[in-house]
């Protein structure tokens, strides 16, 4: 099955695992894609390959974490290698109630971000450009966030490393990296930094579209 999505199918597939969408949000969601993909013409926020399956390899991805996984429905979230937005700006989309930063160490990607988030007028975003364990980073954005999130960034005990400090000092407080294979040694590595409570792999399977299935595409939730 190598279905093109648009906006109307992943509009479907959300509303068949109970999600809904405003007439604003389908539209920003749309618009964003556009957006994505006019950026992408000029620096490299996605693999060009990757363009005609936009909405599934990276919209509908960003978005599985909904159908797959509890997730906040207010507070903060920090998206760590936030790139061309994802899947920091269709989450946000999604979830109005929910604070988003959205980081990212290459500039030329944040100012693709910024101007992306300008013009879809998201309210619930702020751009942060640097690395996400520097001190400027942790001073303005330190011990805030309720949840962690990095999509295809780098191995999960770094991602842990970097997100305690990012990460509130109580409540449920968790990491959600997007990854696919084999995540048996990533998994043990992680699993020996002292606050980890729990950490468990969830496979991405989303009837309406099997290639996540057959990609072996995943989320990873640690608890801290």
């Amino acid at each position: 099955m190598n279905t093109t999505h648009d906006i109307a199918s992943v509009l479907k597939i959300m509303q068949a695992h109970g999600w809904e969408m405003t007439s604003a949000q389908r539209h920003r969601l749309a618009r964003y894609a556009d957006l994505l993909r006019e950026w992408n013409g000029r620096i490299n926020l996605i693999s060009r390959k990757d363009e005609e399956q936009l909405w599934r390899n990276h919209i509908l991805h960003s978005l599985a974490v909904l159908i797959t996984l509890p997730f906040p429905r207010e507070g903060r979230v920090v998206d760590i290698g936030s790139g061309g937005g994802l899947p920091g700006i269709p989450l946000a989309i999604m979830l109005p109630g929910v604070q988003f930063v959205l980081a990212d160490s290459i500039g030329k990607k944040i100012r693709a971000l910024g101007q992306m988030a300008a013009e879809l007028e998201i309210g619930n975003v702020s751009i942060f450009n640097g690395r996400v364990e520097d001190a400027t980073m942790l001073e303005t954005h330190g011990r805030r966030a309720d949840c962690v999130t990095a999509r295809a960034v780098t191995r999960l005990d770094a991602l842990v490393r970097w997100a305690v400090p990012l990460l509130r000092s109580d409540g449920d407080r968790r990491l959600i990296a997007w990854k696919g294979g084999d995540l048996t040694e990533e998994i043990t590595e992680a699993r020996r930094h002292p606050l980890v409570k729990e950490i468990g792999e969830h496979r991405i399977e989303i009837p309406e579209e099997p290639w996540f299935a057959m990609e072996e595409k995943k989320l990873v939730e640690a608890r801290f």
